[in-house]
Order: structure tokens, then C-alpha cells, then sequence
């Protein structure tokens, strides 16, 4: 059935060079979610549900802050 398919496609390379590019974006994101660099970042904004609204988290200086 995809013998078939591909069988009449001009551009057969498309789906592959698709699928590449979707598999090399996945994990560039990955690597900058998890990136242990940015793990202070993640904390602070963590402790915020936590926090009685008296006292806050010390601001890093690359907090958004709304």
C-alpha cells in the first residue's frame, strides 16, 4: 500500500527530511527544559504557589514578574 503511495510522489524525500526536522527540534527543546543551568529558574518559580504572600522568593533577576 505505501509502495503504492510513495510510487507516484515527485517528492519522496519530504516526509523523511519532515520527520528529521521535527526529531531535531523535539530534542533541542528537551535539552532546554531540562538543562540543569536553568534549574535556580524553575525553583523559585515552584516556591511561589507555597508562599503565603508575605514573604517572597529571593528574585534571581530573570524572573518574570507579572
Amino acid at each position: 500500500m505505501y509502495k503504492e503511495f510513495y510510487a507516484g510522489m515527485e517528492w519522496a524525500a519530504l516526509p523523511i527530511v519532515a520527520l528529521l526536522f521535527f526529531l531535531v527540534a523535539f530534542a533541542l527543546i528537551l535539552l532546554r527544559t531540562f538543562a540543569a543551568r536553568r534549574k535556580h529558574d524553575f525553583d523559585a518559580v515552584a516556591a511561589l504557589p507555597l508562599s503565603d504572600g508575605i514573604s517572597s522568593p529571593t528574585p534571581t533577576g530573570s524572573e518574570v514578574r507579572p
